[in-house]
């Protein structure tokens, strides 16, 4: 008798989650100075609680920290910060605050791993301005669900969630990042909620997915946003949360 290998595997059911985002309000705001700190006001130290958790192994995967800092300009004036990364600059930039008005920036660590630490450093031109509120959450790109096969039919994205979602002082937020999934390396139609793909293959650039915000866009760099209301005023991305597929054996790798 003649045995016949299935030519698909078994299904495969990736669950995903995301740790909630860790948030602090500082009950009396603290001034900013007026030249960059020796010591940065923010730090965080990358654990595995604080990394998105699978139910199953994975061949590949890339982490995203995101470090917010905000607070409020009293004078007109200008905020500049800094980002490290074990201690070492990753980013700078700076950007003016009018007169009475909430800042927030929205720091992108591409590719982090536990152990690290991710500092945001904070100052200003003028002597009144103060900082009070940070954040931190850590994200999923470019995954690779299994190193063969990579072909993949289907590809459903079945769960598909945003964030991170922060509470504390006034949240708003100011832009939403698409979920990018990738066949062959070329990026499809985006995703904003739960989609079904007839067939993927993973390449090793992109993956199956990547977020936007600190990957497609703004990874290893930072963004000021200013508002008289807001404080966060902040990015969110959607990323998956279930994805179910099989894989196909026995192709020729492209």
């Amino acid at each position: 008798m003649v045995r016949l290998t299935p030519a698909l595997t078994s299904w495969k059911i990736l669950n995903i989650a995301y740790a909630a985002p860790q948030e602090t309000l500082l009950a009396v705001p603290e001034t900013l100075p007026t030249a960059e700190p020796s010591v940065p006001q923010i730090g965080y130290t990358v654990a595995a609680a604080d990394l998105p958790a699978f139910n199953m192994g994975v061949y590949r995967r890339i982490f995203v920290a995101m470090v917010f800092g905000a607070g409020k300009a009293t004078t007109a004036g200008r905020v500049y910060w800094r980002m490290k990364k074990n201690g070492v600059s990753v980013a700078t930039g700076s950007g003016t605050v009018a007169a009475n008005t909430f800042f927030t920036v929205n720091a992108y660590f591409y590719n982090v791993n536990v152990g690290d630490l991710l500092e945001l450093a904070l100052w200003s031109n003028v002597a009144d301005t103060v900082w009070d509120y940070k954040a931190y959450n850590v994200q999923v790109s470019r995954l690779i669900l299994m190193n063969k096969p990579r072909l993949l039919q289907p590809c459903n994205f079945t769960s598909v969630g945003s964030g991170p979602v922060l509470v504390l002082g006034s949240p708003s937020v100011y832009g939403v990042g698409s979920l990018r999934v990738y066949h062959l390396d070329e990026e499809l139609p985006f995703v904003t909620s739960a989609k079904n793909y007839e067939i993927i293959y993973t390449k090793d650039a992109y993956g199956m997915f990547r977020i936007t915000y600190g990957d497609a866009s703004n990874a290893n760099s930072g963004a000021l946003r200013t508002s008289t209301t807001s404080r966060p005023l902040y990015y969110i991305n959607y990323f998956p949360l279930q994805i179910v597929t099989r894989g196909v054996r026995g192709i020729i790798e492209p």
